[in-house]
């Protein structure tokens, strides 16, 4: 990634945007209650719920080594996953920063080369963008009743559109997909000669790729059970936080699957830690459940807190114990 005055700007612009909304989730909330909230909580779900995103990132770091292993390195685990730790700890003070600073650490305690651990980063962002959208596809087809009153109480207000002409909205989308699939059709000639159209090609095949290159490990399913195992502790996650605030410690299954879908989508956006955005569309999505909204956003709080804590934490960590780990590796060289 290129430190220069694009990247700068979009940097700014997006950490702007962040706590210009994070600012709109508390315009009304007494502050001083919330924190006396906050302090109350019961710390020990919230130290669970850390412990299973140590899980995550630990399982995210083994499936890594089984993407090294059929191009001949195989690296130990510990600095695989203080590696993944890093990454997580710079995308959360710069987007996309984080496949950089991750490689490059596990390319200096490891000796492997950067160019091959950034195609297997790059075949696993493939892989989590595809569990991404199937996961989200489960949780919109289980939980769809939920997730459009949540577009018609919440969105549609705040976008000022009439939830009461909404009712025609599917099939208005679905004439412009129609419409759309038509030009396409008379103009595919066309479309094939353009750039985007080549992109969009190249795009698909790593996705095909992505999923042919689960098939050519040497443990395929081990691979697919830490895909699951991930997902499952970032659940896991959402959920044991409901029982650390008494307003939503009556809140359930399908309360942590709304939570885990707005979350993801809070992250996916290029917002410094999803900072604002994760507070307004997890404490919205909340009211769906009986919650106030000024209550679904303390639970944002402590929830995004709980995960930022847990990153920065474990990620100045692991720092030290890498820096630690090449400075007695060179006082080694020197001696010999």
């Amino acid at each position: 990634m290129e430190f220069n005055l694009k990247n700068s700007l979009k940097f700014i612009l997006f950490l702007g945007l962040g706590l210009g909304l994070l600012g709109w989730a508390f315009k009304n909330m007494d502050l001083r209650q919330m924190f006396d909230e906050i302090k109350n909580a019961n710390y020990l779900w919230i130290f669970i719920a850390m412990c299973c995103g140590i899980l995550a990132h630990a399982s995210r770091a083994l499936r890594w080594n089984l993407l090294l292993n059929p191009l001949g390195y195989k690296a130990n685990n510990w600095n695989a996953f203080y590696a993944v730790m890093i990454g997580y700890f710079s995308n959360n003070l710069v987007p996309r920063l984080g496949e950089v600073t991750r490689c490059a650490a596990l390319a200096k305690t490891e000796n492997i080369p950067v160019e091959k651990l950034f195609g297997t980063v790059f075949i696993e962002r493939i892989i989590d963008l595809i569990i991404t959208l199937i996961v989200t596809v489960f949780i919109f087809i289980s939980q769809y009743e939920l997730l459009n009153n949540f577009l018609h109480s919440s969105i549609y207000p705040m976008m000022g559109t009439d939830t009461e002409n909404n009712g025609y909205l599917p099939f208005i989308l679905l004439g412009l997909v129609l419409i759309g699939g038509l030009v396409i059709y008379l103009l595919r000639h066309k479309i094939k000669t353009l750039p985007l159209y080549k992109k969009a090609c190249a795009i698909a095949q790593g996705f095909m790729d992505g999923i042919k290159s689960i098939f050519k490990l040497e443990k395929p399913y081990l691979f697919l059970f830490h895909s699951f195992f991930i997902w499952s502790m970032y659940f896991a996650m959402a959920y044991f936080i409901f029982f650390a605030y008494e307003p939503t410690a009556h809140l359930g299954f399908k309360a942590g699957l709304i939570v885990l879908f707005l979350g993801t989508i809070a992250i996916i956006l290029p917002v410094p830690g999803g900072i604002g955005v994760y507070h307004n569309l997890v404490g919205l999505g909340m009211v769906l459940f009986g919650v106030s909204e000024k209550e679904g956003i303390t639970y944002a709080t402590i929830s995004h807190a709980t995960q930022l804590i847990m990153i920065f934490v474990i990620g100045l960590i692991s720092m030290v114990l890498i820096s630690r780990k090449l400075r007695n590796r060179s006082r080694t060289i020197d001696v010999l």
